[in-house]
């Protein structure tokens, strides 16, 4: 395609935003400067008498040349006297001249004429520009006696294309050289807005004055920072979630580039706030890079971007600079930040220049809050209805305390429970004991806990303030550690253990006290407020004051802090170091999940902790656990997860109290001291899964550095497994277990195995129902997996399997479902990889798979196409598939794909899309993307080279997904975890 075609198919006004940064190079400001002073009367055009004479859109000539280059052609045309863009939007009657109007009254035509001007700078050659000439002209004749707002409506990518055509096809026809105004189609789709859609609350009560205030503060000028205050629970983030979901969609405002929010908290870590606003604008962070080279990689980045910034929850003033953020106000763009806080001195400490105070709500919208949340059918009864006005009072109008009472009491159906809950306001501490503070929020969620329904359910809800503010938990995860900490107890089944986990997760959403996650599906997330009062009600009480020390670093704190605590979490502290010896005679639990520099724990700590019951070292950098683990003797959980620990100490056979040892990751581990598993007599759960270790035999048949599985067999309390396996043997041995369930599964290294045969009979439903992940990995000779048999076996599927990764299977050919489809056997896998499988051609059967978000494949060798017809089986001819491919994808990772050609033959609709990752796939040259496709759609990351090389089979859909692009330095090796951003 050559330079003109290409320039006349491009979007106008979407070629306008990605100019802007290059204006300032090639006079772009000064243009910019004159548009301002040129537009303020469309229809008269009357030109200021104080106004600069014009910069031309042409390059080269001088500004005298310009002058009377500009002069002849609006002579030529009939244009008026006055320096306009084009031909004058008067129509040429320069001597009938409106009235000048004010900027108020026209800011979407001066936005538009702007961005015109800057797409007409970029057009490449003077006939070019004739030709869009032309068409402005027929586009102001048409549209003359209509408002100002709608002088380019004729000629808009809202309209539909055959309207854009016909007018194209009644000017007359362009003298050679000219491109053919035919061809200026413009999409029926405009590219994606610059925020990310995020959730907010429904109904959204008493913000409406606020949000209108805001949105007019950033079409000021002369306002780069902007402050809102108000106590904790009023509404804050929702309306930074509101200001930022009016630049969201494909019709959004377009005068930012980018808008950003991020939460920053009570201790802000500045390489985590640097990190989410990289992911949220697309821009690639090394991991081992000083905070430094990051600020002054995201200045770089966004020092020539219109951008909006919300800064939420700040608790003191932050160092924009030391973040990387550009000072609002900067010249030439439109560059703004918005704060949120609790205390009104930090917007004054950051310069703000405007305040917005956030109140309460009147007590009419604090009513029809509450109400929407207990449900007009539990306020039919009057009795009812006199004690929710009267609790609804008790809120005072605060957005938090209505959703969370209110969504509290929508279970409570009798007066009788209703009175309970107005007894325990009236018995509740005083306001002053919370925290030491006059929160009121903090009073009225006591409240709100205190009507929790059991104490299971209250313990459970305390414990998640162990994780650090902000944290996105895992379900699991969380689960684990109720079980752990001795909240879900007395359970014969491990099924029933973790559906009262989720069942206790359900419940503290619907009352508001958690919320899912915006990332993942699989992770929960608390408010600070709730987290807080949560934190207060565990240790805050006079009765047990600091018996929870959560989020200090050893350095920090106390001696003495630590002997008076019972549960101890640092979490993600970047901690290196523990104190060599600390009495810590009550100390229950301790948790230092995430210090990646720990590598040692000193000698002399853990007898100083006889009490200790939770012990988790996960995703830290220790290598061994010290002999002296032998001495806590009350441990009920130890969590050695992702750690590079390789051999267990003999003298865990001391822990005869524990019941979950976790093991998942510990690819290094290679050697259990023979004795230790059988000696675990309490044990639950043990999880080997993704784990170095799988050295298991029987009987007489034992090697130096494996242990025999009747080790396992012994352990009578043993519920749940997570295992890795050597041989389909030794996979049988495990299902003979009759009480076990498997809730992870990997196979690795399968010698002399072509087929891998995975058939009702292996994982039945008893054995298998409750499989969350499966790996099968390293087995160089496996040429085919087999799901199912040819004898249809009716609801036979892995009906939980959400992680499924195929790693290292060089040989690998083909996956076959036999008996059942692939949609109906995982209908709720939501994570698929494939690594490595360098003779797998294509994988067609992901594609109708109805819950899959993310798929990432990497160095599949032979790959040519992801989705390929493929001949029907007569299974599949009488399975119904669902109607839409990849109908909740939402992440896309093709790495080193040699052979890839396509992804699929058809434009696909991705209905979810987010983002697509395409690094050296060097033969990909087309993505399945359509005008109406992947609506959601943000960022595509690839390498520079290979986004100019793509081939659109439609010339105008390149444009709708240009402001997507993000190239791919050289020497960047990207990893899964950019498209997830967690």
């Amino acid at each position: 395609m050559d330079d003109v075609s290409r320039a006349s198919n491009d979007t106008i006004f979407h070629r306008a935003r990605q100019l802007k940064a290059e204006r300032s190079k090639r006079g772009g400001r000064k243009a910019k400067k004159w548009f301002c002073k040129i537009v303020p009367s469309i229809e008269g055009c009357a030109k200021p008498p104080d106004a600069d004479p014009p910069m031309s859109f042409l390059d080269g000539p001088s500004r005298q040349q310009q002058q009377q280059q500009q002069k002849k052609k609006r002579s030529s045309r009939g244009g008026c006297s006055c320096c306009c863009l084009s031909s004058c939007l008067c129509g040429g009657k320069a001597d009938e001249r409106t009235p000048r109007t004010s900027k108020k009254q026209i800011p979407a035509a001066e936005i538009r004429l702007r961005e015109a001007g800057a797409v007409f700078d970029e057009l490449p050659t003077r006939n070019t520009r004739d030709a869009v000439n032309v068409v402005v002209n027929e586009v102001v004749t048409a549209r003359r006696s209509k408002p100002a707002d709608h002088v380019f409506d004729a000629l808009s990518p809202k309209k539909p294309v055959e309207e854009n055509t016909n007018l194209a096809e009644r000017l007359p026809p362009p003298s050679k050289g000219h491109v053919s105004a035919a061809s200026m189609v413009l999409p029926e789709r405009l590219p994606p807005g610059p925020a990310r859609d995020l959730p907010v609350p429904n109904p959204i009560m008493g913000q409406e004055v606020c949000l209108k205030t805001a949105l007019s503060y950033l079409t000021d000028d002369a306002i780069g920072i902007m402050g809102i205050y108000g106590t904790g629970g009023v509404g804050k983030t929702t309306l930074l979630r509101s200001i930022n979901n009016k630049f969201c969609g494909n019709a959004a405002r377009t005068e930012f580039d980018h808008v950003i929010l991020v939460a920053v908290g009570k201790d802000p870590d500045v390489k985590k706030l640097q990190r989410d606003i990289a992911y949220e604008v697309g821009l690639l962070l090394m991991d081992d890079e000083s905070e430094v080279t990051r600020a002054a990689a995201i200045f770089d980045f966004l020092k020539t971007k219109n951008f909006l910034l919300l800064l939420d929850d700040l608790w003191g003033p932050l160092q924009l600079a030391k973040v990387g953020i550009p000072h609002p106000l900067s010249d030439g763009y439109k560059q703004k930040v918005i704060i949120s806080s609790r205390l009104m001195d930090v917007s004054g400490k950051m310069q703000a220049h405007k305040f917005l105070i956030l109140e309460c709500l009147k007590w009419e919208e604090a009513w029809n809050l509450f109400s929407s949340k207990v449900g007009e059918e539990n306020l039919a009864d009057q009795r009812i209805r006199s004690i929710a006005v009267a609790l609804a009072k008790e809120c005072g109008g605060l957005p938090l305390a209505l959703v969370a009472m209110g969504s509290a009491m929508s279970t409570k159906k009798t007066p009788e429970e209703w009175q309970k809950a107005v007894s325990l306001l009236k018995t509740a501490p005083p306001l002053h004991e919370i925290s030491g503070t006059e929160d009121e929020s903090h009073f009225l969620l006591n409240v709100n806990y205190q009507i929790l329904r059991d104490h299971r359910m209250r313990e459970c809800f305390t414990s998640c303030s162990l994780w650090p503010e902000g944290y996105q938990m895992l379900k699991e995860n969380l689960i684990r550690s109720w079980m752990g900490l001795g909240s879900i107890t007395d359970f014969d089944d491990i099924n029933e253990a973790y559906n009262i986990g989720y069942s206790i997760i359900e419940s503290l959403k619907a009352v508001s006290l958690m919320e899912n996650s915006e990332k993942s599906y699989r992770r929960m997330e608390m408010h600070d407020v709730i987290r807080e009062m949560a934190l207060w009600t565990a240790s805050g009480k006079e009765s047990n004051k600091n018996k929870w020390l959560v989020g200090a670093k050893p350095s920090e704190t106390r001696s003495d802090e630590w002997s008076k605590a019972e549960r101890i979490s640092l979490m993600f502290n970047e901690i290196e170091a523990l104190p060599d010896s600390c009495y810590c005679p009550n100390l229950q639990s301790l948790i230092l999940r995430g210090n990646k520099r720990l590598m040692k724990i000193p000698n002399g700590l853990f007898p100083c902790m006889v009490l200790l019951r939770f012990l988790d070292l996960s995703h830290t950098g220790i290598v061994e656990l010290p002999n002296e683990v032998g001495t806590l003797i009350n441990l009920q959980f130890l969590n050695l997860s992702y750690t590079k620990i390789a051999c267990l100490p003999k003298e865990m056979k001391e822990l005869t109290t524990l019941k979950y040892l976790e093991l998942e990751g510990t690819r290094e581990l290679r050697k259990i001291p023979d004795g230790v598993i059988s000696s675990l007599e309490m044990l639950k759960e043990l999880n080997l899964y993704m784990s170095g270790f799988a050295n298991w035999s029987w009987l007489s048949v034992c090697s130096r550095d494996s242990i025999r599985f009747e080790e396992l067999v012994s352990l009578q309390r043993l519920r749940s497994v997570g295992f890795t396996v050597r041989s389909i043997q030794c996979l049988l041995r495990l299902f003979s277990i009759l009480r076990v369930l498997t809730h992870s599964l990997t196979i690795r290294e399968l010698r002399g195995l072509i087929s891998l045969r995975l058939l009702p009979g292996l994982l039945s439903k008893n054995k298998m129902g409750r499989l969350k992940n499966l790996t099968i990995e390293f087995s160089q000779g496996l040429k085919e997996l087999v799901m199912g048999e040819e004898a249809k076996t009716l609801n036979w599927r892995l009906y939980q399997l959400e992680v499924f990764n195929l790693v290292c299977l060089p040989e690998l050919e083909r996956v076959i479902w036999r008996g059942v489809a692939a949609h109906v056997c995982l209908p709720n896998l939501r994570f698929l990889s494939l690594f490595y499988c360098n003779s797998l051609r294509n994988i067609a059967w992901v594609a109708h798979l109805p819950l899959l978000q993310e798929l990432y494949i990497q160095n599949c060798n032979e790959m040519e196409q992801v989705i390929a017809d493929e001949p029907p089986t007569a299974s599949s001819e009488k399975e119904e598939k669902p109607a839409t491919s990849f109908p909740n994808l939402k992440y896309i990772f093709l790495r080193d794909l040699k052979s890839l050609v396509k992804i699929d033959d058809q434009v696909l609709e991705f209905p979810c899309l987010e983002r697509i990752l395409v690094h050296n796939c060097i033969e990909l040259k087309q993505l399945p993307l359509g005008a109406t496709s992947a609506q959601k759609l943000r960022i595509i990351f690839g390498e520079r080279n290979w986004w100019e090389s793509l081939e659109w089979g439609d010339h105008s859909i390149k444009p709708i997904f240009t402001t997507c692009f993000r190239e791919i330095p050289a020497g960047y090796e990207p990893s899964m975890k950019i498209l997830e951003g967690l």
